[in-house]
């Protein structure tokens, strides 16, 4: 079974990268078979939200402490989609948005203290971020419009549920 959940899902991800021209290609994250769902984008805010006030710490991805893309990885983790812990390399997921398209769920990405990504938040709609702070030394919302996030906005992606294979899917 395992085997073929593997042939299904290489097919898939060939058939989306033929389907999308070379300017546009997509990379779909990793899919835990078992576990992978399309959650809606109220759980996804209330995985999230499960961790607002959990202390902030560099490199960590716990229900204690975590990092900016120890946060994205764990709440997208909690539907089965398996991202990278780094903001770059998570950046690298899922289609880019334009931000008057921007729904909630979707992937903000940030450049704080290096050149390319180097922060990642979940829009909560609303104007609304949630993410982990290193400011705040905590899990929080902030406004996406906010002096300093706005200025330092690269740009956002969204992680497309339904590129999992519905047969990996709860009911």
């Amino acid at each position: 079974m395992k085997g073929l959940f593997i042939v299904f899902f290489l097919l898939l991800t060939s058939h989306l990268a033929a389907s999308v021209s070379t300017s546009q290609k997509i990379e779909v994250p990793y899919v835990i078979g078992e576990k992978a769902y399309s959650p809606s984008v109220y759980e996804l805010l209330a995985k999230a939200e499960e961790y607002l006030g959990t202390s902030y710490r560099i490199g960590s991805a716990s229900d204690a402490r975590t990092d900016c893309s120890g946060f994205t990885q764990q709440v997208f983790g909690e539907f089965g989609i398996v991202l990278p812990h780094s903001a770059k390399e998570q950046a690298r997921y899922g289609e880019k948005i334009d931000v008057k398209d921007l729904q909630a769920g979707d992937l903000l990405f940030y450049r704080t203290y290096k050149k390319g990504p180097s922060h990642v938040a979940i829009y909560a709609g609303n104007g609304q971020i949630i993410h982990a702070s290193y400011r705040a030394k905590r899990v929080q919302y902030d406004a996406f419009d906010k002096k300093y996030y706005k200025q330092r906005f690269l740009y956002a992606k969204r992680i497309v549920f339904n590129d999992i294979p519905s047969d990996t899917r709860q009911n």
